[in-house]
């Protein structure tokens, strides 16, 4: 059982460094020379910042900062109307998350138009507090056209357009903790193929360890072996034995077996001997 459990340590070893290799190989660096992003920045910035009257427009907040830090984001889209929830993303790596916060927002309002020219719209700066310090995200100056112009209203027949945008990415399930699911499911998938390795060692260990039954000639020629040593008596009971195994492989071999056993003057070892070296060189 040495053996055994010496394999068994070895394999639940191999299998931990195995998953930890893998979650290792899965959180690093595959460039290798990029080098992490400076924690504490806040940036704003708008997908369009010239829009017709009534575009939607996606304002977007990314702020890096330490990974155990509270983040939080407070902004006021006036006086664009927010469409929707905002959609807020957080991604973690090594030490450092980025925290994502967008939201959609279109101008409705008479303020967004201008009597001449496109209107400079001034949104009003995002406050971002990161661990307790608060810092503020000022946006870009949005244009918003109009979306007829009175040279277009003049034409007997108005160009037409349309918002071609794509609309914004969404995920079912947050790509960070998929990635981390998928880390886990490979790391037990690793350990659970060393472990499997380590118990297909082990069986093929124990079953060339366990020696092959004998047949029942076998056992006859072992315990003939034996008897050479032992008294007249055992000496022809195993001749007995052996002569009864014999009849149906070597008929001949069996008759001098028995007259061996019974025959008047007890078997000496060498006769045994011979006889079984015999039977050995001949039946086996």
């Amino acid at each position: 059982m040495g053996a055994v459990r010496r394999i068994w340590i070895g394999s639940v070893a191999a299998a931990a460094l195995a998953a930890a290799a893998v979650v290792a190989i899965a959180h690093g660096d595959g460039s290798g020379t990029s080098a992490p992003t400076p924690a504490g920045s806040v940036h704003a910035s708008l997908d369009h910042t010239v829009v017709d009257f009534g575009d939607p427009v996606t304002a977007t907040v990314t702020v890096t900062g330490p990974r155990d830090a509270a983040v939080r984001i407070e902004q006021d889209l006036a006086p664009l109307t927010q469409l929707g929830r905002p959609r807020i993303t957080r991604v973690t790596r090594g030490e450092t998350q980025t925290v994502t916060y967008a939201a959609r927002g279109t101008c409705v309002d008479d303020r967004c138009l201008a009597t001449a020219g496109p209107k400079r719209v001034a949104l009003r700066a995002a406050t971002v507090i990161v661990g307790g310090r608060q810092t503020t995200a000022k946006w870009p100056i949005l244009k918003v056209q109009r979306r007829v112009s009175a040279a277009d209203a003049a034409q007997a027949r108005p160009p037409l357009r349309s918002d071609a945008a794509p609309p914004p990415v969404t995920y079912r399930v947050s790509p960070d903790r998929f990635a981390t699911a998928l880390e886990l499911v490979a790391a037990l998938l690793a350990a659970a193929g060393v472990l499997l390795a380590g118990a297909t060692a082990t069986g093929i260990y124990r079953r060339r360890q366990t020696p092959e039954p004998l047949t029942g000639l076998e056992r006859a020629l072992a315990l003939a072996r034996d008897a050479e040593l032992r008294p007249p008596s055992d000496r022809r009971r195993a001749l007995e034995l052996l002569a009864r195994l014999l009849g149906s492989r070597d008929p001949n071999l069996a008759e001098e077996a028995e007259q061996l056993a019974w025959s008047e003057q007890a078997p000496t070892p060498d006769a045994l001997e011979d006889l079984v070296v015999e039977v050995e060189e001949k039946v086996r």
